[in-house]
């Protein structure tokens, strides 16, 4: 009271805290300006219908000692000397019992030990008055007291290593991932606030920032430019990134969690198998079937994917399907077998024939007979023979000796080409956009036959869906430039092979575009006779043999 009257701006209960008179009327401060004091004017649920107040006490977690601490105090304006304080609940006469204590006198509020947030972050408690017997004089009031959070927990990432795949050539800007790490404190605090970086790449080529990752969401993205993400040129086909997520917004004083992040390129089908040799060679005994040669490729793709399994295909030579060929699904490799014989036999005595033939462009197979004095002459197949004869000359004396014959079959070319297979289907939602890759094939020989020339049909606005690209000599790939819908589409394609005049093939590639769900594809809705040249040729050659019984030398056949 004498700082008051001697002051000019002194604060006083009486005018609610606000700048007093020069010469203020002091008077004792009623229940309501207490409760104005405290913040609690409006607090209807901290006070009873007399005058009990119980503010909101807050108590920080892990506390150090000396216990119990003083954490707030309930005032009661009726407050008698037979009365005194009681507090009930969860944390005083309840599990986890004796936390809290109140002075049954004084109402002053104490915790007991240090509280873990984590492990409760709030507790309900109760406040009343009672005279010495026990009798309920006030209330109760409800006290809650909150556990305020400390930085005291790391992030956890779930996963101690995490795994993901991006596909080679993805643009920049490819989602590989997402990294997530929780933390247990406080979510409305900076406390559980995180920020995730990449501190280390393994292995650091090409480049060692390869990949980026979202501060705030986790997300990892590719950095490197798609030429470079090339599964085939790069230094291994797995990174790891090791993840570090940071809380209190990443500052300098935020508690890290640490995880590792496996990303592997995977391979798509971006290189075309390639024989290993021009040129195949095999021998089999007349008459046999199985397998005669094995075929070996090289596909830089991954060996663990479809985009390496090989198919083969005979796309000439064989009209008669006297081979057939398949994949070996340990190597890679195909296996040429002879599945039947058709041959026609030309039945010479005492002459020796010998045939190559050419399959296809790597593949030559020699037929030997093991019969004595009888040699089998295989029709329709080679197009160049040599034959042994026994000849005699018309001198005095005569001469005997043997010449070879060469016959040469010369090819015309009168054989459209056509394209295998006919038909393909591709998934409507496929992100990979390549729909087959289709061959030309020709019953002429070379060189008639390939390189084939493989474009699209000559109806407007095909190049706007459709794109060709060639392969090598006889096989071009089919891309779509964006997606269809479920149906069967005919593809208009023009086949022109390398003869003299060339001759084209305006024909049609069926495309089925359908729904694909794990790993099903659902496309609902959605022989000819040839005259044998050769067998008459050899028919010919039959009956010249069996009139003329040697060759003189003014015949047109050449004797060496």
């Amino acid at each position: 009271t004498k700082d008051m009257q001697q002051g000019q701006n002194t604060l006083c209960f009486q005018c609610k805290w606000k700048v007093c008179d020069r010469t203020p009327t002091v008077s004792r401060p009623t229940n309501n300006d207490i409760r104005e004091i405290l913040g609690l004017s409006d607090m209807m649920s901290y006070r009873s219908k007399r005058s009990l107040l119980v503010p909101p006490m807050f108590v920080p977690e892990n506390q150090r000692a000396p216990f119990p601490r003083l954490i707030g105090k309930v005032i009661s304006s009726d407050m008698k000397e037979d009365h005194i304080f009681r507090l009930i609940g969860r944390g005083a006469d309840q599990d986890p019992k004796g936390v809290f204590s109140i002075n049954r006198l004084t109402g002053e509020v104490a915790v007991s030990r240090a509280l873990d947030r984590e492990a409760i972050a709030y507790y309900h408690l109760q406040v009343s008055t009672t005279d010495l017997s026990g009798r309920l004089v006030e209330g109760p009031v409800d006290l809650d007291v909150s556990v305020i959070d400390q930085n005291d927990n790391r992030p956890v990432f779930k996963e101690p290593r995490y795994s993901g795949e991006v596909l080679e050539g993805s643009p920049t800007g490819t989602t590989v991932m997402t990294m997530t790490a929780y933390d247990a404190d406080d979510p409305n605090t900076d406390n559980a606030v995180l920020r995730y970086i990449i501190v280390r790449q393994l292995p650091d080529k090409p480049s060692p920032n390869m990949f980026y990752i979202d501060p705030e969401r986790g997300d990892i993205v590719t950095v490197i430019a798609p030429h470079q993400l090339d599964r085939e040129t790069l230094p291994t086909t797995q990174y790891e990134l090791e993840i570090v997520a940071k809380d209190m917004a990443g500052s300098e004083v935020g508690l890290t969690g640490t995880a590792t992040a496996t990303i592997t390129i995977t391979d798509r089908n971006d290189h075309a198998p390639e024989f290993t040799h021009s040129l195949f060679q095999a021998s089999v005994n007349e008459g046999s079937t199985g397998v005669v040669v094995n075929l070996t490729v090289d596909d830089r793709d991954d060996p663990a994917t479809g985009a390496w399994r090989a198919i083969y295909s005979i796309i000439n030579g064989d009209p008669n399907q006297n081979f057939e060929i398949q994949t070996n699904l340990d190597n890679n490799e195909g296996m040429l077998s002879v599945v039947k014989v058709r041959n026609v036999f030309f039945i010479v005595p005492d002459i020796a024939v010998h045939s190559s033939v050419q399959a296809g462009k790597v593949i030559v197979i020699e037929t030997f007979n093991e019969m004595q004095n009888m040699y089998f002459f295989p029709l329709p197949c080679p197009t160049l023979f040599f034959l042994t004869l026994p000849y005699v000359s018309l001198g005095s004396p005569p001469a005997s000796g043997t010449g070879t014959l060469k016959i040469t079959l010369e090819d015309e070319n009168d054989n459209a080409p056509y394209v295998f297979p006919s038909v393909a289907r591709v998934c409507e939602d496929a992100k990979d956009m390549n729909v087959v890759v289709i061959g030309g094939r020709d019953k002429d020989i070379h060189p008639n036959t390939d390189p084939f020339k493989i474009e699209l049909g000559k109806q407007p606005g095909l190049e706007k869906t459709w794109k060709i690209s060639r392969i090598n000599d006889t096989h071009s790939q089919i891309m779509l430039l964006h997606s269809l819908k479920k149906a069967n589409y005919n593809l208009p394609l023009v086949l022109t092979d390398s003869g003299i005049p060339p001759i084209s093939n305006n024909t049609e590639l069926k495309v089925q575009v359908c729904t694909c769900r794990k790993n099903r594809m659902d496309c609902s809705r959605a022989s000819s006779i040839q005259t044998n040249l050769l067998l008459l040729l050899g028919l010919v050659l039959l009956s010249i043999l069996c009139k003329y019984p040697f060759i003189p030398p003014s015949t047109s056949c050449v004797c060496v």
